[in-house]
C-alpha cells in the first residue's frame, strides 16, 4: 500500500519543462519543441501512478527526465528530497535509484549477450560481481524457468523477454521503476498476466511504478491514482476510483469514452465527445487552453487564459475554466441525442 500522504513523497517532480531546440535545417523553419512544459506531480513509496495521454503530449519525455536520461530544461526532479541532478557523487547515486521497463524488450537487451547477463547488469554496473544467486532468485520471482537464463533474447518469447526486462528492472531493489508504454506490444492476455504481476511484485517488495501508457485501461488497472497530460501539461489528476467513475476534465471524459467497457448499459449511457482536429504542434501550441482548439465547451476565456490546476475536492485536481464541464457535456450530449 502506498505510503500516508503526509510523509516525504519517494519522487517529487517540480515544475519541470524539457525544451528541444530545433534547427532550421530539419525543417519546419526551427524554433523550441515543448515537450514537457511545467509538470509537478509526486509519487510515495509503494505507490503506483499511472501517466495517461495521447501520443506526443510528453509521456516518454516525463519518463527520460524522472530516472536522469535527460536533465530538465527548468524545474528539479527529487528522489527521497534530493535533487537528482547535484553535482557530484551524491547526484549520481540518487539517479541509481531510478529503473526503467521500455516498451520493446528485445531492443532494450543486448542481442549477443544471455539473457541472465542481462538482468545481472545492474548488479555488474554496482560493483556486484557474483550475480548467479540473485539472477536464479529473480527469474523465479517473476514466474521464468531458470533454463532460461542461459538462453539469447531471441530464443523466449515476447512476454518472456518482458518478464526478463522486469527482473533486471527490479534487482538492484530501485525505490522507483518507470513503465513506458511496457506492455503495449503485448497481446492483450499477455499484458493482464504483466500487469497482475507488477502488482504481486509491488506486494512483495514494495516498489513504487510510474506507469506511462496510451491505454486508459491498462492504467486504471494497475495505479492507484492517474495524472492526465496534453501537449506537455498536465489537465487532470485523481484517485483511480475517482477517475474511473467521474473524470472532470473534457479531454479526460474523451479519452476514458475511448476505452470501451463489456457492460453495454454503462457504454450506452456515457457521455460522448467527439474530438475535432489533430494534436496541435509542441513547437507552436495554441494560447490559453492548450485543449481549446478540440472542446466542444470551448469559450473566448479559454482561448486567450490558460486555466490553472485547482482541486475539484479529495485531491481531484483539474485544469479546466468549467468547475461543471462534466455537466455541461453530459447535458450537451443528452441534448443531442435522438430517441430512436
Amino acid at each position: 500500500m502506498p505510503a500516508e500522504a503526509t510523509a516525504l513523497p519517494l519522487l517529487q517532480v517540480d515544475h519541470v519543462a524539457k525544451h528541444f531546440r530545433i534547427s532550421a535545417s530539419v525543417g519546419f523553419g526551427g524554433g523550441t519543441l515543448r515537450a514537457v512544459d511545467g509538470v509537478s506531480l509526486q509519487v510515495a513509496a509503494g505507490e503506483t501512478l499511472g501517466i495517461v495521454g495521447e501520443s506526443g503530449c510528453g509521456k516518454s519525455t516525463l519518463a527520460r527526465l524522472v530516472v536522469g536520461l535527460l536533465a530538465p530544461t527548468t524545474g528539479t526532479v527529487r528522489i527521497n528530497g534530493g535533487d537528482i541532478w547535484e553535482p557530484g557523487p551524491s547526484g549520481r547515486e540518487r539517479r541509481r535509484s531510478f529503473q526503467m521497463v521500455f516498451q520493446n524488450p528485445a531492443g532494450s537487451m543486448n542481442p549477443r549477450r544471455t539473457v541472465g547477463a542481462s538482468v545481472a547488469e545492474p548488479l555488474r554496473a554496482r560493483g556486484v560481481r557474483k550475480t548467479d544467486d540473485a539472477v536464479a532468485s529473480m527469474f523465479e520471482l517473476v514466474g521464468l524457468n531458470a533454463n532460461m537464463i542461459a538462453r539469447m533474447p531471441h530464443q523466449i518469447s515476447g512476454g518472456q523477454q518482458q518478464r526478463a526486462s522486469i527482473a533486471r528492472a527490479l534487482i538492484a531493489n530501485p525505490a522507483l521503476v518507470v513503465h513506458d508504454e511496457s506492455v503495449a506490444s503485448l497481446d492483450v492476455s499477455l499484458q493482464a498476466q504483466i500487469l497482475n504481476l507488477l502488482v504481486e511484485l509491488q506486494a512483495t517488495l514494495g516498489t513504487s511504478y510510474l506507469f506511462i501508457s496510451h491505454d486508459l485501461a491498462a492504467v486504471q488497472a494497475i495505479s492507484h491514482r492517474v495524472v492526465v497530460m496534453y501537449l506537455g501539461e498536465i489537465v487532470e489528476t485523481a484517485a483511480v476510483e475517482a477517475f474511473s467513475n467521474r473524470p472532470l476534465h473534457p479531454y479526460s471524459i474523451a479519452l476514458r469514452n475511448a476505452t470501451l467497457t463489456p457492460n453495454p448499459a454503462v457504454e450506452r449511457s456515457r457521455t460522448k465527445i467527439l474530438l475535432r482536429g489533430d494534436v496541435p504542434s509542441p513547437m507552436d501550441p495554441p494560447p490559453g487552453c492548450r485543449f481549446h482548439t478540440r472542446c466542444p465547451l470551448a469559450a473566448a476565456i479559454c482561448r486567450e487564459v490558460a486555466p490553472a490546476l485547482r482541486d475539484a475536492g479529495a485531491g481531484h485536481i483539474v485544469a479546466c475554466h468549467f468547475p461543471d464541464a462534466a455537466d455541461q457535456l453530459e447535458r450537451h450530449t443528452a441534448g443531442a441525442t435522438t430517441p430512436a
